[in-house]
């Protein structure tokens, strides 16, 4: 066969010779400006093809040879010396059109794993976060809540009892083996609503314990909270709002991550609310909750409309600076909600 030129470097020094490639049986021999040498084909490496860039041979003793033609590969070294894939590789690169599609595909995949993926994983990292731990998380997150947005209840001791108790009680309803704590506070920039924290935490505002016409109202709300907690979107939401280092961090139960984890979970609950999946998941439990304690399914209906009704009332909507938490932040719209309430089960 004819021989192919290359430039031979024999990988001691920078000295470029010009030389003449040849397949002989098994053997590859490289002759040119006085050398002659010779390796079995099996020995040699050869690079991948890159566009632009000349294909080289690697060889036993270190030196290299950079071939003039690169399209020269597989006379010299027999087929299958190119791979099925980086034959791929290669027209792909030169290929606009496919480097654009390779571009679009790269977004498609990105999106899915923000889309699918996130999620996916932040509710595995939250349901493998220790019960310590994530009572911790919700310790410091009412801590900065009290510091910055919550005020101490003015409702009489006796009335917090009394909710307490009903809280109790709907937790033999609930039997998922949770342990639920409710807090009184007031806001004035929260008003009526009620939200909850990582580790069983539920907080109630004395305006919505005063908006309630009466207590299966308010546990109907209790039960919406409890929703959250038995799926932990707190933590779940928390996780898919700051990324992979806080899962680390949520993963290894590090007290000084916790810390972290409590103050970044204010602001992702105030500026972002649960997505539509964790509001349909916990409005589905309150719903549920009714028909397992024999009340109506409608003391949920009535009080969210009585809700939105308040909030239209305070002047609705962020631009008034009303810190919107869980029963009105980035909800559907109330009618429809109300309407998956009330749907046959």
């Amino acid at each position: 066969m004819s021989g192919v030129r290359g430039f031979y470097y024999d990988g001691r020094s920078s000295n470029r010779l010009s030389v003449m490639l040849e397949r002989i049986g098994t053997e590859l021999r490289v002759a040119g400006d006085g050398m002659t040498v010779s390796w079995p084909v099996a020995k040699v490496r050869v690079s991948q093809p890159v566009a632009g860039v000349r294909r080289t041979l690697r060889f036993p003793n270190g030196g290299m040879c950079e071939l003039v033609d690169e399209g020269t590969v597989e006379s010299l070294l027999g087929k299958g010396s190119d791979r099925f894939l980086a034959r791929l590789l290669d027209r792909w690169e030169r290929s606009i059109t496919l480097a654009l599609l390779a571009l679009l595909l790269t977004g498609a995949a990105v999106a899915g794993f923000i889309r699918y993926g996130v999620p996916a994983i932040a509710r595995h990292v939250a349901h493998a976060v220790k019960p310590a731990a994530e009572e911790q998380l919700g310790s410091e997150t009412l801590a900065l809540f009290d510091r910055y947005y919550l005020k101490p209840s003015t409702l009489p001791q006796a009335r917090q009892e009394e909710l307490a108790a009903l809280m109790a009680r709907m937790r033999t309803t609930f039997a998922d083996g949770r342990s639920y704590r409710l807090e009184f506070r007031s806001s004035q920039a929260i008003g009526a609503n009620a939200f909850a924290l990582p580790g069983g935490t539920i907080v109630i505002t004395d305006a919505m314990v005063a908006l309630a016409m009466n207590d299966d109202e308010l546990a109907a709300v209790l039960a919406h909270e409890a929703g959250h907690v038995r799926n932990r979107h707190a933590l779940r939401h928390l996780l898919q709002s700051t990324g992979s280092g806080l899962v680390i961090a949520a993963v290894t139960g590090d007290i000084t991550s916790i810390t972290s984890l409590a103050a970044a979970l204010p602001a992702a609950l105030i500026n972002a609310g649960y997505s539509r999946e964790f509001e349909d998941e916990a409005d589905d439990a309150a719903g549920d909750y009714p028909l397992r304690a024999g009340l109506a399914r409608r003391r949920y209906a009535d009080i969210l409309g009585r809700l939105e009704a308040e909030h239209d009332k305070r002047g609705g909507g962020k631009e008034n600076s009303e810190i919107l938490l869980d029963l009105f932040a980035s909800h559907p719209e109330t009618a429809e909600r109300i309407k998956r309430v009330l749907a046959p089960r």
